[in-house]
């Protein structure tokens, strides 16, 4: 799916962007151990609180990445990144198996081993394991952009903090920062400020929204069933931004999902 002249044209002021947003290194408990980081004391504490408010049970993780995953659909420029690593990654019959691994590594990072389906002993650091998993491959996987992990990174925590309406704003504040923090160790550039991070996302609805991917948004449905979780199509409209929701309504009333 080629991007128009325009569109090449702001995906390249749209990088411009993204490489301003702060990025950190995965970190490492010490020089001689793999990169795998634990979250300890008061920084564990937090993670199992903002873990409960935000994320559990797992039925609730799923509906995050079932929206994270509607609003990547509705940029097709994204989405074929995605799609360039794994042809299948979401297909009708992978896509819950997707939300399922993905959502893996999010909630190691809250204290929650989502494999046996308990908490963990020890809250594990998602940066390595994201950094590994999106990495440049020799068989010529490419690695995931900039810009379009931090618009998926960004719908997920809007996903998550919407379905807790009545949280205070500090717990906003600290869970927005904790999650971005993922995606800076693992090496991608997330802004440490929201209001810039509002900013970049409205810019890429408005300049790389398309429905094109628009087949996938059924798959979202058909996932939702699959992993216990309920969709409202509505609910949905109203999340995504206002060019990805008009693409989604429109495709949505004409398949009578």
């Amino acid at each position: 799916m080629p991007l128009t002249l325009d569109q090449q044209t702001a995906l390249k002021q749209i990088q411009k962007q993204v490489d301003t947003f702060e990025v950190g290194k995965t970190r490492v408990r010490a020089p001689n151990m793999t990169p795998v980081y634990f979250a300890e004391g008061k920084l564990e504490t937090l993670a199992r609180r903002l873990g409960d408010l935000f994320w559990l049970p797992t039925e609730r993780a799923n509906r995050i990445f079932l929206y994270a995953y509607s609003a990547l659909f509705g940029i097709p420029a994204f989405t074929a990144e995605a799609l360039a690593r794994m042809p299948d990654r979401f297909s009708e019959k992978r896509l819950p198996l997707t939300i399922r691994s993905t959502s893996s590594f999010i909630l190691d990072g809250f204290g929650f081993d989502r494999r046996v389906e308990r908490p963990r002993d020890l809250v594990y650091w998602p940066g390595p394991p994201i950094r590994s998993a999106h990495s440049e491959t020799r068989q010529g996987k490419h690695r995931i952009s900039n810009p379009a992990m931090a618009y998926f990174g960004y719908h997920l925590i809007q996903a998550a903090e919407q379905g807790t309406p009545e949280c205070a704003e500090e717990d906003r504040e600290q869970h927005y920062e904790y999650v971005g923090d993922f995606f800076r160790t693992a090496g991608y550039p997330f802004p440490k400020d929201r209001q810039q991070a509002e900013t970049f996302v409205q810019n890429v609805d408005q300049h790389l929204a398309g429905d094109e991917c628009a087949h996938l948004w059924h798959h979202i449905f058909q996932a939702a069933g699959v992993l216990n979780t309920t969709l409202h199509k509505k609910q949905l409209a109203d999340f995504l931004l206002e060019k990805t929701s008009n693409f989604f309504t429109k495709t949505t009333n004409a398949a009578s999902i």
